[in-house]
Order: structure tokens, then C-alpha cells, then sequence
């Protein structure tokens, strides 16, 4: 009962996005609405959202790009996303598609509210082309599509109980339930945290070979001839966060719908295990252990918080 329970803890909670979560579920609704809309040409995009989304664009890249903001993401998301890539909608991206989306944005074609509606994680997209239009609302996971209209008719709603229900999914559980599982798991079912390892540390990689963003990563590695376990864990972590908050073209396995905190929950870990040259099964299962303590720990935040989110994540 309990292995179930946990497993589905981490299918549920893991997933995998490119970009920040927050300007990239933007895009995600900015392109279902362009889908139920038509691919004529664009006359209105209008956005209402949460603060918090807001708050959480601002001051990141959109992946491919050194643009930020919700405008530019729901700009990019109506002129080029693929709503069936969910939040990888943006990773064929091309120079034309972003001055494209600028324009729109130059022409007054785009334009913000904050929303006044209650779930603290809300996005609600709406796209008028030549051909008709059509809206997308998000709401409680970056990835959960409460509601899709084309002209004004309804074509696709959520169940609302299970959607209010979501809030509540991320639950406390007792630490001696989530280290006993993570012993005893057979290492063939953990798929979800050998891909959040895959994906993660290449991420580092990327940001450990480049400069990306503050190079923070960049830097320790490069100025710290002889590093201790600790600088090797930081100086990975930071190159991923770096990479990501740049806008680098990697996909990341987020936590609980934040990618830092996957990052956080993933490089730190894997790093010490190669430093101090520990198996496979012990990385595996402390990666396991990381991922479940920090959806755990989220609980006390939600998904979206006025906090950072490097809190939960440490």
C-alpha cells in the first residue's frame, strides 16, 4: 500500500519541464488557446494570472531566448508552442518565432492582469486570430489544464472536485514511511528518479562548461583549483541553476512543480555519491529519499509561495 502510495508520490510530482515552470505554464496556456483559436494570424493575446506567476517570470530567461516576462512567454506560446509537448512546448524555438512574439508585444497585441481568482497557482489564456478564438485555464499544477474553450463554447472542463482536490495533494508523511520505502524499493521501479539524474546532471554539465547567468557554478569550479565535498556539491548545483535561469535549451526534472527544487533535489546528491564514489543502489535510493523529503517539506509551502523556493529545496 505504502510502496504504491510513494511511487505515485513521485510520477505525480516529477515532471519535467523546459524552462522556468512559471513563464513556460504561460506559454503552455497561450498555445492550447492558439490551438482552439486557429493558426490564422493573431490579433489579441490577453493573459490573467496569479502574482505569483508573475512575480516568478520576471526575472528569468524563456528558454532559448534572453527575453522575459509573461507577455514575452505568452507571446512565444501563441506564436510557436506545441500544446502537445506540454512543458517542453517551446523547445524547437526559432530567432523568427521570437521576433515574431516581439512584435506582438510592440504592436499592443498582448495584454496582462493580475487575476482575482483564488487557486494562489492560476493562468487563464485568451487568443482571438483571424479565424475565431479561444481560451486555456490552468490552475493548481503548472501542467493541469482546468478548462479549454473555442468561440466562446466549452470544449474540454476538468472534473472541478478532483481539481480543488489537487491542492491537497502534497502531503506530509511520516519520515520513517518514506526512508522505509526508499530501502526497501526495488530499483526497477524507480524510472522517474533515473531520468530526474539524466536530465539534471546534464543540465550541471552544461552550466559547468559555459557560462551561463551569474556563473556562479562556472566560477567555483574554475577558481577553486582543489575543492572539498562541499564545493564540488555547490559548484554543480549552481552550474545548474545557472543554466536553467539563463535559458538554456535542457529540459529539467522539477519537484513539485519547481525546477530549481529538482535540481536541488537531484545534483547535490548525485555529485556527493560520485565524489565520495558510492554505488549505484546507494545513490539511487538517496536520490529517492531526496526527491520524497522535499515533497514532503513542500507541503508547508504549496506549490507557489511569496517564500523562495530555495527553502523547501535546502
Amino acid at each position: 500500500m505504502k510502496q504504491a502510495y510513494y511511487l505515485q508520490q513521485l510520477e505525480d510530482e516529477l515532471v519535467i519541464a523546459l524552462g522556468c515552470t512559471e513563464p513556460i505554464a504561460v506559454a503552455y496556456a497561450a498555445a492550447l488557446a492558439r490551438k482552439q483559436a486557429g493558426y490564422d494570424a493573431i490579433k489579441k493575446v490577453a493573459v490573467s494570472a496569479s502574482v505569483n506567476i508573475f512575480k516568478n517570470a520576471m526575472g528569468v530567461n524563456i528558454p532559448g531566448t534572453k527575453e522575459k516576462g509573461v507577455a514575452m512567454a505568452a507571446a512565444l506560446g501563441a506564436v510557436a508552442g506545441d500544446p502537445d509537448r506540454s512543458l517542453e512546448l517551446l523547445e524547437k524555438l526559432q530567432d523568427k518565432d521570437v521576433e515574431s512574439a516581439r512584435s506582438l508585444i510592440e504592436d499592443n497585441k498582448v495584454t496582462l492582469e493580475v487575476s482575482g481568482k483564488d487557486p494562489v497557482l492560476y493562468i487563464e489564456v485568451f487568443v482571438e486570430t483571424d479565424s475565431g478564438s479561444g481560451s486555456a485555464t490552468i490552475a493548481y499544477k503548472h501542467d493541469l489544464i482546468l478548462e479549454l474553450k473555442r468561440d466562446d463554447e466549452i470544449i474540454y472542463q476538468n472534473d472541478m472536485q478532483l481539481s480543488q482536490d489537487l491542492e491537497e495533494t502534497l502531503v506530509e508523511d511520516d519520515i520513517t514511511d518514506i526512508w522505509n520505502f526508499t530501502q526497501a524499493i526495488d530499483l526497477a521501479k524507480l524510472g522517474k528518479i533515473r531520468s530526474a539524474l539524466e536530465l539534471n546532471m546534464k543540465i550541471a554539465d552544461a552550466g559547468l562548461k559555459e557560462k551561463h547567468g551569474l556563473e556562479v557554478g562556472f566560477s567555483i569550479k574554475n577558481q577553486l583549483p582543489q575543492m572539498s565535498l562541499s564545493d564540488y556539491c555547490a559548484s554543480r548545483t549552481a552550474a545548474a541553476a545557472d543554466a536553467r535561469m539563463a535559458g538554456a535549451m535542457y529540459p529539467v526534472m522539477g519537484n513539485s512543480g519547481s525546477g530549481n527544487q529538482g535540481i536541488t533535489a537531484t545534483v547535490p546528491v548525485a555529485a556527493a555519491a560520485k565524489y565520495l564514489e558510492r554505488d549505484e543502489e546507494a545513490l539511487l535510493r538517496s536520490l529517492t529519499l531526496s526527491h520524497l523529503l522535499a515533497i514532503h517539506v513542500k507541503k508547508s509551502f504549496g506549490r507557489l509561495s511569496p517564500l523562495c523556493g530555495a527553502v523547501p529545496a535546502s
